[in-house]
């Protein structure tokens, strides 16, 4: 995160997000709402609204109570079916580029499926191009809770991660095309936590308007030494 912004950004801070294996993303939606914690912590920007900038565009955020909320560049590319077929209890496959490219996989219990078989599969499937995508698996939270379950396997660790922001989001509008979800959509993540997603539809093009809400805490200090 670096403070200071070309003058025609007039961004507060910038990100540059870097996935585990060393490839840069567009946007990563957890380190986003972490980062405007931290942003308003230090001092950087008001609690009321911060900007960040990123290679997906501005983003604002702000703290909402006690945790931070970030609201995307609208989401045009939108696919209720992404002409991939459905297998075992997999019910609808979509697509949508919530910054960077997703599948979203509607299925009877997400706990259930084998993400590390499944996984690669969906991510490197030849109707997504050459860069592939993350997938994500949601289904009713059979657990008792409430909302929605999801689980993703992301790209550039080649493996489950324990949430994803920007998945969350696609998960989101995904559920608000197939379904009779609420405006606020609240997902369980694979850590326990809660991702709430705000979805709603621009009157003018009908371009999805998400934001995500989620937890941003500071957990540890570091001084670097000269």
């Amino acid at each position: 995160v670096r403070e200071g912004q070309p003058a025609e950004s007039n961004a507060d801070v910038t990100i540059d997000y870097l996935n585990s294996d060393g490839t840069p993303a567009n946007l990563c939606g957890n380190a986003t709402l972490c980062t405007t914690a931290l942003t308003v912590h230090l001092g950087i920007a008001p609690a009321e609204l911060v900007t960040l900038g990123t290679p997906s565009g501005m983003i604002t955020g702000r703290l909402n109570g006690a945790e931070p909320e970030i609201d995307f560049q609208p989401v045009n590319d939108v696919r209720p079916e992404a002409g991939i077929d459905p297998v075992g209890s997999e019910q609808k496959i979509g697509f949508a580029m919530a910054a960077i490219p997703h599948l979203v996989v509607l299925c009877e219990n997400a706990d259930e499926v084998d993400l590390a078989t499944r996984g690669p599969e969906l991510r490197y499937h030849a109707q997504l191009g050459g860069g592939g995508a993350n997938v994500n698996w949601v289904s009713p939270n059979v657990s008792g809770g409430f909302g929605w379950r999801y689980r993703t396997y992301e790209r550039g660790v080649e493996g489950e991660t324990l949430a994803c922001g920007t998945g969350a989001v696609a998960t989101a509008i995904l559920l608000s095309s197939w379904t009779s979800a609420q405006e606020v959509v609240e997902l369980t993540t694979s850590s326990g936590r809660v991702l709430k997603v705000r979805v709603r539809r621009a009157s003018d093009d009908g371009s999805w308007l998400p934001s995500l809400r989620g937890e941003g805490r500071i957990v540890f200090r570091g001084v670097i030494g000269s």
